[in-house]
């Protein structure tokens, strides 16, 4: 399992998680926690060329007010102090804020994404011995080292559960659709020995180039790789204009990718091509008819909706947002018997607390469970599957455990 195929991963499928915020600096505060600040950051590629996904800052600024809210962290009610750094997507960027945000004086970084060095990222965190809690895992460094505690399992576990869902309905037939980047030629190998323990053949492979215009050379690849279904590790933008040209050429063929690919216009717009689309992520999908079945949704709607913010009331917002708003609410409950909050103190409650309730939105956590195959970090090995019914998007109630996909060691 070589490194660059983990950063490949995740550089196809969590492109919408830019967040465009200013650099580290601005707070979040509220006079209800009236304790000690504890300053928290985050290191995104807010301004990344690749991709742009407004909703992860607001709703990374709007879970920070609304725990502020609500009494801060710990028993004496520390205010939370957030500081967001802008990778800018590319590697001197994402070490820069890594250093940055030690200099700063952070605690913890909450709901990380570097996928251009996260080996770099890694380095500085372990040395100044900084945990880092709900990253986003894509790398080998990120999956074992000592202070990452993620609480999702990940791309490359969405992408295999994905093919677990196509072939429970006999879509077994799949195609890969991906950013053309540098390292794209070793994905398939990489996700094929998975995907073919969830009873799926990857019969294609198909390379999207950055800033095409023209999806219909696509589509005509897809239909002759005699797929009867297609994941899309692409993102949203690209995958929007991939929908309406499938559309436009009458391919019917059901796809399958992370929740963040497909907007809700698209799966609306294009409803002869998608209905029967799956999505998959780490957490329920938030929409308002899953709330019944995932009453821990009705929290996060409003807190996103108290922030005000346009693309955060519930008829609007993105999936995306959720990936955020956990990883905030997880460094919340992790202190919550904490009297003093530092590194030292976050590092040794993230070694000892035990099954620390996330509003039924994840398992249960506990940091310090031992991961599994490659995500050693990583106690949480469940993946929700969502379909676009033709009208909603529907999650079931009961995840997919994927490690029965991967190998033991």
């Amino acid at each position: 399992m070589k490194r660059h195929t983990l950063v490949l991963a995740a550089v196809l499928t969590v492109a919408a998680l830019v967040v465009p915020l200013s650099a580290a600096g601005a707070a979040t505060t509220s006079a209800k926690a009236n304790g000690p600040v504890v300053k928290i950051g985050v290191l995104l590629p807010i301004n990344s060329p690749t991709a742009a996904n407004p909703d992860n800052g607001d709703a990374f600024k709007a879970a920070v007010a609304a725990f502020n809210k609500r009494g801060g962290l710990g028993k004496k009610h520390s205010r939370i102090q957030a500081f967001v750094c802008d990778t800018r997507g590319d590697s001197n960027g994402e070490v820069n804020c890594a250093r940055e945000l030690v200099s700063d004086g952070v605690v913890a970084t909450v709901g990380d994404l570097a996928y251009n060095n996260p080996a770099g990222v890694v380095s500085i965190m372990e040395g100044a011995q900084i945990p880092r809690i709900g990253l986003f895992e894509t790398d080998l460094a990120e999956f074992t080292s000592a202070v990452s505690f993620t609480v999702n399992a990940g791309p490359v576990a969405d992408y295999v559960a994905a093919a677990a869902g196509l072939a429970k309905e006999g879509k077994k037939k799949v195609t890969l659709v991906r950013t053309d980047a540098p390292t794209g030629a070793s994905f398939k190998g990489f996700v094929q020995p998975p995907f073919q323990k969830a009873d799926t053949d990857i019969v294609g492979d198909i390379a999207i180039a950055t800033g095409s215009t023209d999806y219909s050379p696509y589509v005509a690849q897809l239909q002759r790789s005699g797929a009867n279904s297609a994941v899309l590790a692409i993102d949203e933008q690209s995958a929007s204009q991939l929908v309406a040209s499938m559309a436009q050429l009458n391919a019917k063929i059901r796809l399958a990718g992370i929740s963040a690919t497909f907007s809700l216009n698209t799966l609306r717009k294009f409803n002869s091509v998608t209905k029967g689309t799956l999505l998959v992520d780490s957490f329920p999908y938030p929409s308002q008819n899953n709330v019944k079945n995932f009453p821990g949704l009705k929290q996060f709607y409003a807190d996103m909706k108290a922030s005000g913010k346009k693309n955060l009331q519930p008829t609007n917002i993105k999936p995306a947002a959720i990936g955020v708003y956990m990883a905030v609410l997880s460094f919340v409950k992790l202190v919550a018997n904490l009297d003093t909050i530092t590194k030292d103190t976050v590092l040794q409650a993230l070694k000892t607390e035990k099954d620390i309730n996330l509003n039924g939105l994840a398992a249960p956590w506990t940091p310090s469970a031992p991961g599994y195959s490659l995500f050693k970090s990583s106690s949480n090995h469940i993946v929700f599957l969502s379909k676009w019914d033709g009208k909603n998007v529907v999650t079931q109630k009961t995840p997919v455990d994927i490690t029965p996909f991967f190998p033991s060691s």
